[in-house]
């Protein structure tokens, strides 16, 4: 068997950058992932996988191997070229989902009572009231 080099590999695998998001989305209209997403076997691999990580201790491992230096490096070279551009369209997504939720919350906040010098007792009278909206709003009562 002869294998291409590893500088031949790379200029193909560079070359297929062309074509991979026409077949990525393709690929992705034809799938149904819910569907075997939800199923039962899905639920049991995955209740099964989670504890063999957390037996084997996986998580610890994986970090254990990247430095924070190299982390910063990473998500500052990979994320902050491109964070505002996925902020910018999520503004729609925001609106329609979190801004009602906002909505309660701002009208909640002048129904509560005055700002006391006890810190405990604003936040029983005041955190705990506006908390409690934001749960409500968000349906998880």
């Amino acid at each position: 068997m002869v294998l291409k080099t590893r500088e031949e590999a790379k200029a193909n695998f560079e070359a297929a950058i062309a074509y991979i998001p026409a077949r990525y989305e393709s690929g992705v209209n034809k799938a149904d992932w819910a569907g075997p997403a939800k199923s039962d076997q899905a639920e049991k691999n995955y209740a099964d996988a989670v504890s063999k990580a957390v037996t084997d201790k996986s998580r610890q491992k994986a970090i254990a191997k990247v430095s924070n230096e190299s982390w910063r490096t990473a998500a500052v070279n990979k994320g902050a070229p491109i964070i505002g551009e996925r902020i910018r369209g999520a503004l729609d997504k925001w609106d329609n989902e979190f801004g009602p939720m906002y909505d309660q919350v701002r009208s909640k906040v002048p129904t509560l009572p005055p700002k006391t010098t006890d810190f405990r007792a604003n936040i029983t009278k005041r955190l705990v009231p506006v908390v409690e909206t934001w749960k409500k709003a968000a349906g998880k009562t």
